[in-house]
Order: structure tokens, then sequence, then C-alpha cells
């Protein structure tokens, strides 16, 4: 049996703004095992976001966490400043774009390096082990790329430093955001396929404004307004969706005619799509429920 890596437990989470509070996130839990991938899909300022960074414990000052919970390998996170022997080690943060993320003036080299020196490897197997991280992360030629700096590659090789960088570590958890922005169908299920790769064991988050990628995870978490609209099986979700909202981004889809979703009405109600909802009842006011049956846990409360 696979271990529970991440348990998740939202609770309130608010932002303090010039004029009043905000709430961001309420009420949203999940669970991250070994070898499994959880896809957290939504549109933007849906919560995707704000769920990773309460995870690391690096929320903006102005946002608070109240009544929440968050356990890993079973043991709550320690504060802030402990957080980062955990950080880039334990839990690794997959940024959306590689090159913003590396340092310009130093080479895949000495990133590697600084990476390899803080696992406590040794400096005469540094090379070595430099170029098996690389090639690990899709590099044919380790060698022709180890000396170069980042405005020397492309954004896609760029990634896959970044993902080599990542492999210099102990990693439980790997959060990685819109990791498979701007890649073809194939370019994905490659992404996916090395991240089971090179980090086997680890439990994976991936955050994706794309429902498309849900098919090459294990579950879906989908939000929207900061609330759990649908979790369940990735095989299930995507194939018989049954929230009216996870069925918009479906349609949203390129391959389904970009569908939008225009506002219907001006009322809001507990489900945060409520508004633009083409099926909402009076039933719809009220709270989401829970679903029993073990493949999809949550849906529309008005279905």
């Amino acid at each position: 049996m696979t271990k529970t890596v991440l348990e998740y437990e939202s609770g309130k989470i608010t932002a303090k703004l010039e004029q009043g509070e905000r709430t961001l996130l309420r009420n949203v839990q999940f669970s991250i095992h070994e070898e499994e991938t959880l896809a957290l899909v939504g549109e933007t300022g849906a919560g995707k976001t704000m769920t990773a960074l309460s995870i690391m414990k690096l929320l903006p000052g102005n946002v608070h966490m109240a009544d929440g919970k968050i356990l890993f390998d079973g043991e709550p996170l320690p504060e802030e400043k402990k957080m980062r022997g955990i950080l880039g080690n334990r839990i690794v943060y997959i940024p959306q774009n590689g090159l913003e993320f590396l340092n310009p003036a130093a080479s895949i080299r000495t990133h590697l390096y600084d990476s390899l020196k803080k696992m406590g490897i040794k400096r005469k197997t540094m090379e070595q082990t430099a170029l098996e991280k690389l090639r690990l992360a899709g590099f044919a030629q380790p060698e022709a790329v180890i000396d170069k700096c980042p405005f020397q590659i492309s954004g896609g090789m760029a990634q896959r430093v970044i993902i080599a960088l990542s492999a210099c570590s102990d990693a439980r958890l790997i959060i990685a955001d819109e990791p498979t922005n701007g890649l073809d169908e194939s370019g994905r299920a490659h992404f996916m396929r090395m991240l089971d790769e090179v980090f086997p064991k680890a439990g994976k988050l991936i955050i994706t404004h794309d429902i498309g990628i849900a098919a090459l995870c294990d579950r879906v978490l989908v939000l929207l307004g900061g609330k759990a609209m649908e979790l369940g099986a990735a095989c299930d979700v995507p194939a018989q969706p049954r929230h009216p909202y996870t069925k918009a981004l479906l349609r949203a889809l390129v391959k389904n005619g970009m569908e939008q979703t225009p506002v219907l009405r001006g009322r809001e109600g507990d489900c945060t799509f409520y508004t633009r909802c083409p099926d909402a009842c009076a039933a719809c006011l009220g709270e989401m429920r829970h679903n029993t049956d073990n493949k999809t846990e949550w849906w529309c409360s008005g279905r």
C-alpha cells in the first residue's frame, strides 16, 4: 500500500485588501499518495496557485490561512523559516517558465553544481552526476549543454534543465505550475512520462487551466472561485463530468470549439459557477454534497 505524501485542508484562506477582505480558498480538501499525480484544474483566479503557495508556506503577507491543516508524510509542516530545509529538497517546485527561473548569468553547470553541493555530492563526482541528471531529463548529449547559459538555450531545453535540477533532491512531493503550457498533445504526454521516470515514487500536484491534461494524471480536482467543484478519478471526470463547470471546461478545449460560458444571472449562489451555469436551479443556492461511490467525490448539488 502506498503512503500518503500530502493531506491538505485549506480551511479559509483570505486576503486583506484596501477595501475589505476577500476569500481566496474555502474548504478545499484533497490528498496525494506516493506515485500518484493529481491535476488541479481551473481558470485564472480559481485558487490553484494559492493552494500551491499555502503548501509551500509562501503565502503573501496580506494572506491568512485559518483552520487549515497540511500534513506532509503524516507530520504538520514546520513554520516558514524551517521550511527552507524542505523546499527544493523534499518538496520541489517546477515553474511554468524555466528561463525565468534560471540565473541568466550562470551556466547550467553552475546551477547543477550548486544543487548537488546541497545534496552533499563530492566535487570529484559532480560532473558525472550532473551529466547523469541532464541525461535523465532528456538530453541525449548533455556535454553539449552543460556549459551553456540559459540565454543560449530554448524554452523547452530550459524546462528540461529545471527537471534536471529538481532531480538533485530527495523529492517526496512535486508541485508543477502549468508545466505543459504551450506544448502540443504529444509534448504534454512526453513531459508527464518524464516526470514519472525522474520521480517514480514522489506524489505530484499538477497545476493547470487545461482539463485536457487530466487524462494524463490519476485524479483531478476542479476548482472555481476558491471552491472545489468536482474531485474524482481522471478516467471518470473528463469522460463523465458531473458538475456543469467541468462540462464547460471541456467545451472550452480547442478540439471542442472553445465554447464560452456567458453570464446568465446576476444573483450569486453557494456554487461559484451559479451565475454562468445553464443548468442552475433553486437547489444550487445551497451547499454542494458528497458522493460515496469512490469515483467522483463531489458534484453539483442541483443535479
